[in-house]
């Protein structure tokens, strides 16, 4: 049994079985570290004030699913984020047990921040992060891709967009807004995968622009 912090607002999930745990790897295809295992079996999931959270069985999936964790941080699992746009990582090895922290909006382990050696260690001591959680960045989950200036390739440039951004707008259409800019190319397009495309583009994607919504 772990020895929770005592924190105003924090709330905590019953422990969860092996066979919970066990079909949530089998269904996610992810091997869970040993720590995490463990912190399940005490503690299946936990809340702070409604923000901060660290994922129980039955988010796992979701949230995954959400930060499209398997696409942009492959080899990585999310096991709780901070209500603000900022996400919790672990390695998907066994003998995992450090914590890194970033932004739903660069997935990118490269650019995480380690804010623990010990996942547990972590917790018991009450969440500690190496900066102030009011500096934490605020990224939204969904944004509207606006093309604002026509490609210097022309109609093979509005297809190449096309194709990256997997649009369902006719070529006609295309056309006919690049014409009348700045034109909504998608709405509600998840913010995090709309960054990442828009640099696969390239010197192409600079005729784009995010807006959130």
């Amino acid at each position: 049994m772990f020895k929770l912090p005592n924190m105003s607002g924090l709330q905590r999930n019953d422990r969860a079985d092996g066979t919970e745990i066990l079909k949530v790897e089998s269904e996610m295809n992810v091997t869970l570290p040993n720590t995490f295992k463990k912190l399940l079996q005490s503690i299946n999931g936990l809340s702070l004030g409604g923000g901060l959270a660290i994922y129980g069985t039955e988010e796992l999936m979701e949230r995954n699913e959400t930060w499209e964790v398997r696409e942009y941080a492959g080899g990585y699992v999310a096991i709780g984020d901070d209500g603000g746009g900022n996400v919790f990582l672990m390695r998907q090895e066994l003998g995992a047990m450090e914590v890194l922290l970033v932004g739903a909006g660069d997935m990118n382990p490269k650019n995480a921040t380690v804010i623990s050696p010990d996942l547990i260690e972590w917790i018991t001591s009450g969440f500690p992060l190496p900066f102030d959680m009011d500096v934490l960045v605020d990224v939204p989950d969904t944004c509207r891709i606006v093309l604002i200036k026509m490609p210097d390739e022309g109609l093979k440039g509005l297809l190449q967009i096309k194709t990256t951004l997997g649009l369902a707008t006719s070529t006609a259409d295309l056309l006919k807004g690049s014409k009348q800019l700045p034109f909504v190319l998608v709405d509600n397009f998840p913010y995090g995968k709309a960054k990442k495309l828009i640099e696969e583009l390239g010197v192409m994607g600079s005729v784009l622009s995010l807006k959130t919504n």
